[in-house]
């Protein structure tokens, strides 16, 4: 028993020892348990809100809410409020517990929260905040004059909170505050919920953020192009396109009114109008708008920049009454319409609340200006070429009518002296007076010669005009042939000549104008009987099948004296011969090869020449076998070819040569006259045939290409440049008002532009596929209007240019920094080019940089000799787009020419 006692008396203190073990235990067991929990509930909200984030993208109020939902339920709080900031300004977006009364009176109301709060405390450290009882925190309730002191803590009884900051990297963009009612400070496990929550609560904002933006832009994207579409089936309509452009503005920039300012006549009237009263622009549309400072329209005139008025009743210097009261405008904007700088029209948007455009709205009209600039700067280049081609009809008109009127009162006495000559020849003749028949002849052949190069002038008239008339028939080609064969022997037994007829005799007939036919051939083989002495000239016909249709071809070919390539470059220019020498030795005026192509072109075929110097020519003409009515030629069109480039130019041209095909005039105009004004050549095509015609014949830099044209549509032309291997690698640029880009991608085109087309655009996709050669160029002038033309040429190219207005300068200017090519006129003080020329020879290091002169001295045999062999062209300052057409090419050239030495 006493054993046992001793026992029992010696575990007691171990079981206790095991009791109290058990104990801790349990208490971390619980406290396990409870941290798992918290840390599951976390989880869940954490999760919750992640869920609500991925199901309402762009909606930020339901995260918002969920997330203080949670933040107050886990942390134990009674309420708690959640707000964004912006500077010194703070806003509730969502609230949670807390009472209705408050909610009403503080939610979405802008308030600069006072120093000594919470929510002014992390605004000034953006750290987070937390007080234990606010009633014993020094200052808490002192609230200087003009901040807004602590609601909550007043009014809902607070004594604990807790404010966490939303940083989006530096940058405070909100915070989360809790609030407890007693005081009972917040733990940390609380304060690294919230801080989560506040992260995630700014990648919410963040991912708004960015889709709105992607929304805005698509919105925008698609307005554009819809816009854009209306300017391309509307391309001249210059009101509908205006009207749309501002109707799309109001509207994508959430404005309420707005008008298009433009020229009318040489004054700026509000011509289009959308969002405003009948009885407003009834008011004001025929008020003239000056540049000044009393409208928004008049301020960007003024300043030729955008003019933004956040209230117009609180900017003293808006006086447009009708604005401001008919028109109920408060927030106004104003963008100009530039064309090179200048305005030409404004964009104006209007609201009736005080409510600011956003930058990216502002952004949005600039663009919308800038196309409406475009617009009327098409319209202003159409009138411009309308009014233009007017006036040449109507000149050309006067000619044809002149030469028509002068030609005709020629003839009469002409053909009376011929009469009366015939009459006195046979007389004499007849009377055996030996001594009158070699002067009548001589007067004869000269009155003859004179009538022929009457009718030539005449023909050439009638065919400018458009009214020369086909007089289609069949007839046989072989008879035809050997008649003019016969028709020109007097002339080949002068110089000696055998002709030679080389005909099939099933050669059959031609349906066309036998008497064009006649005249053209006749002309053919009477000049290579002129150019040929003691040699032979052949008249070979045949026949051939091209395209499904036949066609007959001659060619007329001579043993004479041939020609060069400059000569073959204008053979078929009218009043031209191949040089003055030719001209003196031979006679002739010009006329004949020009309108014996004029003729085969109007019969549907054509007239070429290939020559060798020294060695003979062959002129070949080519017709359909039934030619088609004079109605469905387009003879306007062949008159029109002269005024456009053609490949002989383009042939020596060191620029990128761009063939530019379509099939409307005025588009081929505008395209050319773009391209050439950025530093290329432009060649032009009317049609599909003939612009494959001129692929093969010219192997262009780039092509750009209409779809829809009559002859030959783009898609074929486009099918064939890609199908051939030796013209595959030529870059291919659509453009056309069919919008099918991914057809164009998948035929090969490079690239594919929807008419109105940006000429900015245009050239920067045909630099980026063609390249461009620029560099470093000095400019030595003592002329300021020289070197701004100069300028102005060279910059939009990529050129930089160093300016120096005597020799000393550019000396200077040298030692600093060599360019790549110097641009020198030779008269000027201080220094003149011929001293700058004997500098420049003196230093070895400057010996190899390029010098192209351009002067108005007319340079002497001992001015060359100063300047041989230092200058790579002279270039004589005449007309002033051809002396900068010319020192484009040429310092172009130069540069290349230095890039592949240094290589």
């Amino acid at each position: 028993m006493g054993h046992l006692a001793r026992t029992q008396k010696s575990q007691a203190p171990a079981e206790k020892k095991l009791k109290a073990y058990a104990c801790e235990l349990e208490q971390k067991l619980e406290a396990r348990t409870r941290e798992l929990s918290e840390a599951r509930e976390q989880e869940a909200a954490t999760a919750e809100v992640l869920r609500i984030i991925s199901s309402s993208p762009g909606e930020l109020k339901p995260v918002f809410d969920a997330m203080l939902r949670n933040a107050v339920r886990i942390c134990g709080a009674k309420y708690g409020m959640l707000s964004l900031c912006k500077g010194e300004e703070a806003w509730s977006v969502a609230m949670y517990g807390v009472e209705p009364a408050l909610v009403e009176k503080l939610q979405g109301k802008l308030r600069r929260p006072g120093p000594n709060t919470a929510a002014g405390r992390l605004m000034r450290t953006k750290t987070a905040v937390h007080i234990a009882d606010v009633r014993t925190e020094p200052g808490f309730f002192d609230t200087p004059p003009g901040f807004a002191g602590p609601q909550l803590a007043m009014h809902a009884g607070a004594r604990t909170l807790l404010a966490v900051p939303m940083l989006k990297e530096s940058e405070l963009v909100g915070y989360i505050i809790i609030y407890r009612q007693e005081p009972e400070p917040f733990t940390e496990k609380h304060i690294e919920l919230v801080t989560n929550f506040a992260a995630q609560a700014v990648i919410a904002i963040e991912n708004t953020r960015l889709l709105n933006e992607l929304r805005e832009s698509l919105q925008q994207q698609t307005a554009t192009a819809d816009v854009l579409k209306v300017i391309s089936r509307s391309t001249f309509d210059l009101k509908a396109v205006l009207q749309t452009l501002v109707e799309s503005a109001v509207r994508l920039c959430d404005a309420d009114k707005g008008t298009i300012t433009r020229q009318i006549d040489g004054v700026f009237y509000r011509a289009e109008s959308c969002g405003f009263s009948a009885e407003f622009m009834d008011r004001v549309r025929a008020m003239p708008v000056e540049p000044e400072r009393g409208s928004v329209s008049g301020r960007a005139l003024l300043g030729g920049r955008s003019v933004h008025v956040v209230d117009v009743r609180a900017d003293p210097e808006f006086t447009f009454a009708e604005a401001r009261e008919l028109g109920g405008v408060r927030t106004a904007l104003g963008v100009p319409m530039l064309r090179e700088g200048v305005p030409i029209g404004v964009m104006a948007l209007a609201r009736s609340e005080v409510r600011p455009f956003t930058e990216k709205q502002i952004e949005l009209v600039s663009t919308f200006a800038d196309q409406a600039a475009i617009a009327i700067e098409n319209v202003r280049l159409f009138e411009e070429i309308q009014d233009k081609s007017r006036q040449l009809e109507e000149a050309s008109k006067h000619k044809s009518q002149f030469l028509a009127s002068m030609s005709h009162e020629l003839r009469t006495p002409l053909n009376a002296i011929i009469g009366v000559t015939e009459m006195l020849l046979e007389d004499a003749r007849d009377f055996k007076r030996e001594d009158e028949l070699e002067p009548l002849d001589r007067v004869l052949r000269a009155a003859r010669h004179l009538l022929a190069l009457i009718n030539d002038i005449l023909d050439l008239s009638k065919i400018e005009a458009g009214r020369m008339e086909l007089h289609l028939e069949s007839f046989s080609l072989v008879p035809t042939i050997e008649d003019v064969a016969k028709t020109v022997e007097p002339m080949a037994a002068n110089n000696a000549n055998r002709m030679v007829i080389d005909c099939p005799p099933d050669l059959g007939t031609i349906y066309a104008d036998q008497t064009r036919f006649r005249q053209a051939l006749l002309n053919l083989a009477s000049n290579a009987n002129k150019f040929t002495e003691s040699g032979a000239v052949t008249i070979a016909a045949r026949a051939q099948q091209l395209d499904g249709r036949e066609w007959i071809t001659i060619a007329v070919t001579d043993t004479g004296i041939g020609m060069t390539e400059e000569q073959m470059g204008r053979l078929f220019q009218e009043f031209s011969q191949a040089d003055a020498s030719t001209s003196r030795k031979y006679g002739g005026t010009g006329l004949g090869l020009a309108i014996s192509r004029h003729f085969c072109r109007l019969m549907g075929g054509d007239v070429t020449a290939e020559s060798k110097l020294g060695e003979g020519s062959t002129f070949t003409i080519r017709l359909p076998r039934i030619v088609e009515s004079i109605e469905t030629l387009p003879i306007q069109d062949q008159s029109q070819a002269r005024a456009e480039p053609l490949h002989p130019v383009a042939e020596e041209a060191e620029e990128p040569l761009i063939l530019v095909v379509d099939d409307d005039a005025t588009v081929r105009e505008l395209v050319v006259r773009h391209l050439e004004r950025a530093g290329f050549v432009a060649v032009a095509a009317r049609g599909g045939q003939e612009g494959l015609r001129l692929v093969r014949e010219l192997r262009p830099a780039a092509v750009t290409l209409d779809i829809m044209m009559p002859d030959l549509d783009g898609w074929t032309v486009l099918a064939a440049i890609k199908g051939d291997p030796e013209l595959a690698d030529i870059p291919v640029v659509l453009i056309s008002i069919v919008d099918q880009k991914n057809r164009g991608y998948a035929l090969g085109a490079a690239d594919y532009l929807v008419k109105p087309v940006d000429r900015a655009k245009l050239v920067a996709t045909l630099r980026t596929i063609c390249g461009a050669t620029a560099g470093r160029a000095l400019l030595v002038d003592d002329d300021e209007l020289v070197r701004r033309s100069v300028r102005q040429a060279l910059e939009p190219l990529g050129w930089k240019v160093t300016e120096a207005e005597n020799g000393r300068i550019a000396v200077d200017s040298l030692t600093a920094a060599q360019p790549d090519v110097i641009i020198l006129d030779l008269m000027m003080p201080t220094m003149d080019g011929f001293e700058f020329m004997d500098q420049l020879r003196r230093r070895p290091d400057w010996q190899d940089i390029p010098v192209v002169v351009i002067t108005a001295k007319d340079l002497t045999d001992e001015d060359r000799d100063r300047l041989n062999g230092g200058v790579e062209r002279i270039i004589q300052k005449s007309d002033r787009d051809e002396m900068l057409r010319q020192l484009g090419r040429e310092i172009s050239r130069c540069v290349k020419l230095r890039a592949a030495r240094i290589g």
